[in-house]
């Protein structure tokens, strides 16, 4: 997991030249207040300055002039006219999401995968490739090359992409954007962030992937900006988010929500880390696939095994009750530990169906109210699909660049007119330079 206590802790690790050029100075952003605008615009939606006044605890004339600045260079936009109270309707400010970019990528042993978007999460571009290497120098420079032709290809202002952000499977530093240690890629002490920022002249965040998952729910899922919310990360290794009132909690070794080996099952069954009856036996899918092939003979894959579960296959039944009820020991540990709100399941058991769901919550709820305590809990899937460790990633970026002294705002300039040409050369123009000379050889196809 993360190794900062929250989500919006500052970077510690040493920075690329082209990066701290983006964040030198005595830049507008540097400011707490327009950071407060910008993170109150993004979290209640079209607002009027003097909403922004009052929710902000700003003056009307810092407000106005911060908001001059921000409409200057293209950041902010005003959109209608809202409801009158009395007097003159007022105009309506919003962040100009559609114009500004941030990329999502998610590296596992065998895939990677990357995702162009826009503030609002809608994708304007993808990749997905097998990486040529699993060398940390190797797949960082091929990662690099593929980020730069995605963006290239989305065809938008690589000026106004704010960052890109890496989740991993592993014990992540975050504050410094090292990889500790990931077993998935053979990673150990991996400073990803400050190669990945030098090749491409944008900032970089890296996280684990259930940290990232958990704040893609929070960012662009349903579940409400405060929520005490834990995201399980399911099917493919084990793993937990947590997110208490709205923050990230990782601890100060980074190692909070390392779960998957923690006993659900006495005398259960045998673990590939050598114990028996851990979480993670009972949901990695593979071990679950494997059970029912020694049991019956048979060999099937993942749909072919859910539909045997669900037409009433005894053996596939019961991996799968065995699943729901690992899952349901775990989260009533959690859930009464933390006090949870919601509990958001990933990966294929958070889809196949409500039964399973149901069966999770109940158990939950019966434990609670034998200690004659009222703390219901949600427990549902994840509404993101696949693309939630992506669009967690993206929330990072999003998240770090509302920050207080994030960005250099003299760096900033007014969207382009379709079909305008750029500006004047910047280091995210010199960082695309590198890419092309990081490496040759043709891009790949859009995934």
């Amino acid at each position: 997991m993360a190794h900062n206590h929250d989500s919006r802790q500052q970077s510690k690790r040493p920075r690329s030249a082209a990066v701290r050029a983006a964040a030198s100075g005595t830049s507008l952003l540097r400011s707490l207040n327009a950071a407060a605008i910008l993170r109150t615009l993004h979290r209640e939606g079209p607002c009027s300055r003097a909403r922004l006044t009052r929710l902000t605890g700003m003056s009307p004339p810092t407000v106005s002039r911060i908001v001059a600045r921000l409409i200057e260079r293209g950041l902010v936009v005003e959109v209608r006219r809202g409801e009158s109270t009395g007097g003159r309707r007022p105009v309506l400010l919003q962040i100009d999401e559609a114009k500004l970019y941030a990329v999502g990528v998610q590296v596992q042993r065998d895939r990677v995968s990357c995702l162009l978007s826009d503030l609002r999460g809608a994708p304007l571009g993808r990749r997905a490739y097998p990486p040529f290497d699993l060398e940390p120098e190797g797949l960082i420079r091929e990662l690099a090359r593929e980020l730069d032709g995605l963006i290239r290809q989305a065809g938008v202002d690589r000026r106004r992409v704010l960052g890109v952000g890496v989740g991993v499977a592993g014990v992540v530093d975050a504050g410094r954007g090292v990889v500790v240690r990931s077993v998935n890629l053979g990673w150990r002490d991996v400073p990803a962030a400050e190669r990945l920022e030098r090749l491409l002249g944008l900032p970089v965040v890296v996280q684990n992937d259930a940290n990232a998952a958990a704040m893609a729910e929070l960012w662009f899922g349903p579940a409400p900006r405060h929520e005490t919310l834990m995201f399980l990360k399911t099917e493919a290794g084990v793993g937990a988010g947590i997110l208490v009132d709205g923050r990230l909690i990782s601890g100060p070794r980074g190692m909070a929500g390392e779960i998957g080996h923690v006993t659900v099952v006495e005398h259960g069954h045998p673990c590939r880390c050598g114990h028996a009856g851990c979480l993670e036996t009972y949901v990695n899918l593979q071990d679950v696939l494997e059970r029912y092939r020694h049991r019956t003979g048979q060999a099937v894959d993942k749909p072919a095994f859910f539909q045997r579960a669900q037409a009433g296959d005894p053996v596939a039944r019961q991996l799968v009750d065995e699943a729901a009820s690992a899952l349901a020991h775990a989260v009533v540990y959690a859930g009464m530990l933390l006090d949870l709100q919601m509990v958001v399941i990933g990966g294929v058991w958070g889809q196949i169906g409500g039964d399973f769901l149901q069966t999770i919550e109940a158990r939950h709820q019966a434990t609670a109210q034998r200690t004659g305590l009222h703390m219901p809990v949600t427990i549902r899937g994840s509404s993101l699909g696949d693309d939630s460790e992506l669009l967690g990633a993206i929330g990072f970026v999003v998240d770090r660049w509302f920050s207080p002294g994030a960005i250099d705002l003299s760096s900033w300039r007014p969207a382009p007119a379709p079909g305008a040409a750029g500006g004047p050369q910047t280091s995210r123009d010199q960082g695309e330079e590198a890419v092309r000379g990081a490496g040759t050889g043709a891009d790949r196809e859009s995934g």
